[in-house]
């Protein structure tokens, strides 16, 4: 006897009713006794209220991205391609300070939770110096060979002021934010999508290459110290390359760091050469502009997809910490509120899960929300993850069908 519940082929532009169950078959639009069942298409399980709160919830997970994949920048960048990212900076925002070279060398005892120690050891790593020493001791010394006679006068001419209390070692000095060398990080994609490691680390090699020609053709205004490929953080590969900006003073003749006067030098002009040289007006601001539109053409001259469309301003000028926090509370908010809707319905769950019209989305969003969940810092044990991503896939599934049913 033939399977009933194997489907008929039906004839084009004709598809089986929504309200069919699937797994037995069971028709309940034409049932005569209309049984109180979740797939009654004339009863729908949830009320009117619920369905509200579901469209609500629905409308803030489209707001993350829920109609495009779950791409957090889909406003600007519907088709879900890459971005190439290209920033610099010397100090954090947070307290200001610095930025160290411990965090790409790994030369810390700390253990970060964003950090898999067991794959440091497949970061790419370099120095001027070799390898043999830190990148911090390898900056030091070549702070210590190239502006130690600037320090050493700076100091004097404190001594004679009497100010005695402004003098400092040439590691305190390379330290200030106004010395410390510059920090730039690149990265092609982001968590959820980037290159294979080899095309990211070729496009890198390939930039630094140009970046070094470019040095040598306009009098070496700058010096690269050190340069990092980290794979063993969370989210995609990404560069760190960290350089200082040596400038002869042309009174004393002595040299000392001045980002500003050494792109001048090699004919770098601020982006509007009439104005005066501002914060929001200066000749890096015209490099690091090259340097982007560099880095997405080596990206493409590898076929990858890349979207130069500037993010929202919103989404713009946050730290990474900042930017993970804050879609780590959205997606939390978020599942509390399904997980909170779930309860109402678990005796259905197992049900629901079964329509085949939704096991693609349904498939689509378990994979999503196991990422997240595993990517909230500090926010599910490991042994808590699957029966909550279950419940949350669970309650995915219902509230589309239910508002199916309501629209």
């Amino acid at each position: 006897m033939a399977d009933s519940r194997i489907s008929v082929n039906l004839p084009t532009g004709i598809s089986e009713p929504a309200w069919k169950n699937p797994v037995n078959r069971h028709d309940f639009k034409n049932d005569p006794e209309r049984d109180n069942h979740l797939f009654d298409s004339h009863k729908a399980y949830h009320a009117k209220d619920d369905v509200k709160a579901l469209r609500n919830i629905l409308h803030q997970l489209k707001e993350l991205g829920g109609d495009y994949g779950f791409n957090p920048d889909y406003k600007t960048n519907p088709q879900g391609k890459m971005r190439c990212t290209l920033n610099s900076g010397r100090k954090r925002k947070t307290d200001k300070k610095a930025f160290s070279s411990r965090h790409n060398d790994r030369d810390f005892d700390s253990n970060p939770e964003h950090i898999a120690r067991d794959k440091s050891d497949k970061n790419v790593i370099w120095s001027w110096c070799g390898t043999d020493i830190s990148f911090d001791k390898g900056e030091l010394k070549y702070y210590e060979e190239t502006f130690c006679a600037q320090l050493e006068q700076t100091n004097q001419n404190y001594i004679k002021s009497r100010h005695k209390e402004r003098v400092v070692t040439m590691d305190e000095w390379r330290k200030k934010t106004m010395h410390a060398p510059e920090e730039q990080i690149l990265q092609i994609g982001r968590m959820e999508q980037y290159p294979e490691v080899e095309v990211s680390l070729s496009c890198f090699k390939e930039y630094l290459t140009w970046l070094n020609k470019w040095n040598d053709e306009h009098g070496k205004p700058f010096f690269i110290l050190n340069w990092a490929m980290h794979q063993d953080e969370m989210g995609a590969p990404h560069f760190h390359l960290r350089r200082a900006w040596p400038c002869k003073d042309e009174e004393t003749g002595l040299t000392t760091t001045d980002q500003t006067k050494a792109l001048l030098k090699a004919g770098i002009l601020p982006p509007d050469p009439e104005k005066k040289i501002s914060k929001k007006n200066n000749p890096k601001m015209t490099f690091d502009k090259m340097c982007r539109e560099k880095w997405i053409f080596i990206a493409r001259s590898h076929s990858l997809e890349i979207e130069d469309t500037p993010k929202p301003r919103e989404e713009s000028g946050k730290t990474l910490e900042e930017f993970q926090k804050e879609k780590d509370l959205q997606r939390n908010r978020i599942y509390t509120l399904l997980s909170a809707l779930t309860e109402k319905n678990i005796d259905v769950l197992e049900e629901i899960s079964k329509w085949e019209e939704l096991m693609p989305s349904i498939q689509n969003f378990k994979e999503w929300t196991k990422e997240r969940c595993r990517a909230a810092q500090n926010t599910y044990r490991d042994e808590q993850l699957d029966p909550i991503v279950d419940l949350f896939v669970a309650a995915f599934a219902n509230s589309n069908k239910a508002i199916k049913r309501w629209i």
